[in-house]
């Protein structure tokens, strides 16, 4: 994962350097700023990407809060205070953490180690959701078939059978499966998730080519498909029956 790129807003110069020195020993953190003044870091927050913002709340207030919130939408907020009657103001408006002054040692590693975990699942989201949309977009596949490379359009595809090392892959365009030497996992993992769906360890199915669905058997044409307990929940869920 990427360092954690930081900036700190303190109107105390001595707070502003310890803050700064602990910020500088957590290996995942990049400081970019340090300021005493709010305005100074709402350019920043306009012009970088700014990940995590250390923030003394009485800098600003409750109102000024809102304010640098509503400059980056993707940046996250710890509060550091002398007072902790802000506390409920702040979680109201969604903070990562809130730190007292005298800022502790140990508190803060807690607090760092909470901001990595955030971003880490932050990043593998985004990882995912650009890995889904480059399966949204997919048209088609190649499968070896024959030894030759066979071209799949998956708007053809009605569903998947499973037959140890091979698959048999049904195409709405002709009447003869393409067959082809691959393990259901490692097609599985090249589908659309929004189009396809195993159902069974045995079969993958194409949602939008299902005609029926009934005690746990799918009919798709003239092919029926069973709908294994394990599978099933899930199904459910993902076609909301």
């Amino acid at each position: 994962m990427r360092k954690i790129n930081c900036i700190v807003i303190d109107k105390s110069e001595h707070d502003l350097e310890v803050l700064s020195q602990h910020i500088n020993s957590i290996s995942f953190f990049d400081l970019i700023g340090a300021y005493t003044v709010s305005e100074n870091a709402a350019s920043i927050l306009k012009t970088q990407k700014v990940d995590l913002l250390f923030l003394d709340i009485e800098n600003c207030g409750a109102d000024g809060l809102r304010d640098l919130r509503s400059l980056s939408d993707n940046t996250r907020i710890i509060i550091t205070t002398n007072r902790d009657y802000f506390a409920l103001e702040a979680f109201n408006l969604d903070i990562l953490d809130y730190l007292l002054k005298p800022l502790q040692r140990e508190r803060f590693w807690k607090t760092a180690e909470k901001a990595h975990e955030i971003f880490s699942l932050l990043t593998l989201r985004e990882r995912r959701n650009k890995a889904d949309e480059q399966f949204i977009n997919l048209e088609y596949l190649f499968v070896t078939s024959d030894y030759s490379l066979v071209k799949i359009k998956l708007s053809d595809v009605s569903h998947v059978e499973g037959l140890k090392d091979y698959l048999k892959i049904y195409l709405v365009t002709q009447l003869n499966p393409v067959i082809t030497r691959m393990t259901m996992k490692a097609l599985e993992e090249k589908l659309p998730r929004n189009q396809f769906f195993r159902v069974h360890k045995s079969y993958i199915v194409s949602i939008g080519k299902i005609d029926i669905i009934r005690s746990q058997r799918i009919k798709i044409g003239q092919n029926t498909v069973p709908i294994s307990d394990s599978y099933y929940e899930t199904f459910r869920q993902k076609v909301n029956i």
